[in-house]
Parts: C-alpha cells; sequence; structure tokens
C-alpha cells in the first residue's frame, strides 16, 4: 500500500513538474505568430480542417474576450497537451519498462530538453507549443499515438487500438504528413496478427483501418469545408509540395510534355523566373551539403514565392472569382504538371531524395552542421550496435519491439518528408523525444554490466535502472 502510494505522490510530482515547465514559456514568449499561421487561422481552404476548427471554437467559447484572447488560449491548451504527453509517456515508461524513478524523471526531461532545443539552439525564439502551427497538437498527439502503439504490439488491448485510431485520424486531419501514424497502425496490426500466424486476419484489418481513417479525414475535411463554404470539397494545395520538386528538378524542354499549352506556358512562366534566380537544382553548388542548402534555401521561393501565387490567380482569372472552383483547377494545373515531367527527371529526383533522407536522419537526432553531422552518424552506430546486442545477448522483447518502432518510425517520416520537402527540424522532431528515450533505455543494461565490473562506475547504475 505504501510503495503504491509513493509511485502515485511521484508520478504527481512529474506531472507538476512538467506542467509547470511548458506553462512557464507559455507565459514568457506568449502566442508566437509565424509565416503560417495567418493560413490557420484565416480558414485558408489551403489547410487541413482540424487545427483551423481548433482555433474557430476557441474563438467562440472566448469571444466575450478581447478579439485575439483565444490564441492566448490555444496557447495554454497546447502547452498542457505537450507537458501531458511528456508525462504520461514516462508514467507507462515507468511501469511497463519497470525502470527506477530516477530513469522515469530522465526520460520525462527528454521531450522537454527537445523543447529547449527548439526554443534556444534552433534559434526559434519560442517553443511549437506556444506557437500558432500545427505542430502544437500535432507533436504531443504523436507522442501519445505512439504510447498508445507500443501498447497494442505488446499487448493487443483494445482500448491501446481504439485510441491510436482515434490519433492517427486526429493527426492526418491536422497535417498529411501525419500519414506515419496510420502507417505505423497499419504496420503494427501486421505485427500482432503475423505473430500469431493469422494472415488473412492481420490484412484484413489493416486494410480497414486505412480505410475507415482516411474515411473519417474525408468527411471531416467535406463537412468542414461545407460548413465553411457551403460546397463539398476537400482542401486544396496537397499536390503542391509535389509540384515543388518537379519544378525543382525540371529542364525547360519537359514545357514539351504538356500537352495543355495553357498550362505548359504557366509551367514556362513560373520556371524562367526561378532559373533567372538560381533557384532550380541545375543551379545548386557541387557537394551534398552544398545541394541539401541550397534546396532548403530556396524551396519557399519557388513554392511560396512563385508557383502558388501564379497558380492560383491563373486559376482565378479563369473561374471568375469563385474560391472553391479556382482551387480545385489548380490542383489540376499542378496535378498535370506533375503526371507530365516527373518521369522524365526521375534520376534528378531520386538524387535530391536521396540527398533528403541523409538531411532527415541528421535533422531527427540533432541539427545539420559539420560537427554534428559526425556527431548523428556515432549516435546512429551506437543506436543500431546496441540494437544489435540486445537482439543477441539480452532479448529484452518489450525494449526490443520499442526500439524497432522507433526506427520504423523514423524510416518512413523521413522518407515521407524527403519526397516532397527539405527536412527541416519542423518535419523530423516527431522522433527526436523517442530516439533518445529508447537510445537510454538501450545503454541500462551494459552500463549496469559495466558497472558491476568497474567499481568507480557504480554511481551511475542509479540513474540506468
Amino acid at each position: 500500500m505504501k510503495k503504491s502510494t509513493n509511485h502515485h505522490l511521484f508520478s504527481i510530482f512529474m506531472l507538476i513538474f512538467v506542467c509547470t515547465f511548458y506553462l512557464f514559456f507559455a507565459l514568457y514568449d506568449g502566442v508566437v505568430i509565424c509565416v503560417d499561421s495567418q493560413g490557420y487561422i484565416g480558414m485558408s481552404i489551403a489547410r487541413e480542417p482540424l487545427y483551423p476548427i481548433f482555433l474557430t471554437f476557441l474563438r467562440f467559447l472566448f469571444s466575450s474576450f478581447s478579439s485575439d484572447f483565444y490564441l492566448t488560449a490555444a496557447v495554454f491548451l497546447q502547452s498542457t497537451l505537450a507537458a501531458f504527453s511528456a508525462w504520461y509517456f514516462a508514467d507507462y515508461i515507468l511501469h511497463e519498462f519497470r525502470t527506477s524513478r530516477l530513469s522515469a524523471f530522465f526520460i520525462l526531461c527528454i521531450p522537454m530538453l527537445v523543447s529547449l532545443l527548439c526554443r534556444f539552439a534552433a534559434k526559434r525564439g519560442s517553443m511549437y507549443s506556444n506557437s500558432i502551427l500545427t505542430e502544437g497538437l500535432t507533436i504531443p498527439c504523436y507522442f501519445l499515438f505512439f504510447r498508445f502503439l507500443t501498447a497494442y504490439c505488446l499487448h493487443r488491448g483494445k482500448s491501446s487500438f481504439i485510441s491510436c485510431w482515434f490519433f492517427a485520424l486526429l493527426l492526418i486531419s491536422t497535417r498529411k504528413q501525419m500519414s506515419v501514424a496510420l502507417i505505423m497502425l497499419a504496420l503494427g496490426i501486421l505485427y500482432c496478427y503475423f505473430k500469431d500466424k493469422h494472415y488473412l486476419k492481420g490484412i484484413t484489418l489493416s486494410l480497414l483501418c486505412i480505410i475507415s481513417v482516411l474515411l473519417g479525414t474525408f468527411c471531416l475535411d467535406f463537412g468542414y469545408n461545407y460548413a465553411l463554404r457551403g460546397e463539398f470539397t476537400r482542401h486544396s494545395g496537397d499536390t503542391r509540395f509535389v509540384t515543388t520538386m518537379a519544378i525543382y528538378t525540371a529542364q525547360r524542354s519537359d514545357a514539351q510534355y504538356i500537352a495543355d499549352e495553357d498550362i505548359r506556358n504557366l509551367f514556362l512562366e513560373i520556371y524562367d523566373i526561378c532559373d533567372k534566380n538560381g533557384y532550380l537544382k541545375s543551379a545548386a553548388p557541387k557537394g551534398w551539403a552544398n545541394r541539401v542548402s541550397h534546396f532548403g534555401d530556396y524551396y519557399d521561393c519557388i513554392q511560396i514565392d512563385n508557383l502558388r501565387p501564379m497558380v492560383s490567380q491563373f486559376a482565378m482569372e479563369r473561374y471568375d472569382g469563385d474560391l472553391v472552383a479556382a482551387s480545385e483547377y489548380a490542383d489540376q494545373i499542378m496535378n498535370t504538371i506533375n503526371h507530365s515531367i516527373i518521369l522524365h527527371n526521375l534520376p534528378q529526383i531520386i538524387g535530391t531524395f536521396a540527398d533528403n533522407i541523409l538531411s532527415g536522419l541528421i535533422t531527427t537526432v540533432a541539427q545539420r552542421n559539420p560537427i554534428l553531422n559526425w556527431y548523428s552518424l556515432v549516435v546512429y552506430l551506437l543506436y543500431i550496435v546496441l540494437f544489435i546486442w540486445h537482439c543477441l545477448v539480452v532479448k529484452d522483447s518489450k525494449l526490443i519491439l520499442l526500439v524497432s518502432l522507433v526506427m520504423i518510425s523514423i524510416i518512413i517520416n523521413v522518407g515521407l518528408v524527403s519526397l516532397v520537402i527539405f527536412c527541416q527540424t519542423r518535419y523530423t522532431i516527431y522522433n527526436m523525444a523517442l530516439f533518445y528515450i529508447s537510445l537510454f533505455l538501450m545503454l541500462r543494461e551494459p552500463v549496469r554490466r559495466i558497472s558491476s565490473v568497474f567499481q568507480p562506475l557504480r554511481s551511475l547504475t542509479a540513474l540506468f535502472r
């Protein structure tokens, strides 16, 4: 009884500690408006529905306060969610992996340290929890999703499965990049059923899960736009990321493959501006680091400064200001460009994809610079060596599963991002805390064994229990 009471008191202490941390920065930094924030506040048709709905609900709820108080409420809710997700995951690790309280507290601090890196080392001036960005919701929600996915793969509980399904739906409706959650859930289902040799059941349930989540996101998207704009339509602009990659790697002569003359001329107009200003891959300097920097530096110049406004204007002129019809036509234009030129530039696209993969792996665990690039190589090698050692020697099935899920999540996320955009930390941060938590858990056993041989190291065992 006393032991149980102490566990509860320690859990409450961790929750208070992490809430104090995130709410302090919510007060200190206040609401941070970023470049993308206005798209969510203004309920742009190019944005996924859930985050604008979240802001609109708060705007309605706090309508009696000042006009922008709802943004302050959003920041405090996001900060509370970030605190809760960090605590909930650390508390789960404490009980599931039977760690010491000191280890659990250290695990609690890892997401906080990642937030501090964003706030100070990355020089953003704020954490995602107090920024009006989708990351304010998706980062903690993915953390919660991963906790339930781990529990589902270990114990196959219905409540864990339903929670995973729910968070996958929320995440994709907030940010399409978070399709990684649905892929991870599908793989988790296959793992559970294939392990028991129920192959058909696993494949069937996996497909049903994918279909139901996608159907849910479509219904939310169509319903949101009908309520807001009076027409059943999806949000637009998903294809612009692929089109940006297509233009970046294209040649001017690729215009010949576009059958529609108007779209061909529009493509040439966009291409010539980007080519003149050195935005395209043909102008990238030699060397991996230079190529990656060039792609990241000029990606927004292609998409935000030229592609989106020029395609939107072109579409609006032809649909006389009808926003929904023009947005649908803009998507058709970009799809036409993609289908016409991508196949002719696959070697260039694959090369950029490969560059991005390496960059994304680095930004998942650190920042990209000459020193930290080598650090990333070392820490990944350590991670892989420890994983192999645990598989061959320790054979802790729970830890092996957790580490496997983290590695797969990193690979899928980096792969999805690398296909369409440059891998800045904003897109790869979802697995940073998970990587270091699983690395810490893998270090516990070798440290324990080493410290049992070398007496001076015994003090380390308190942290690694």
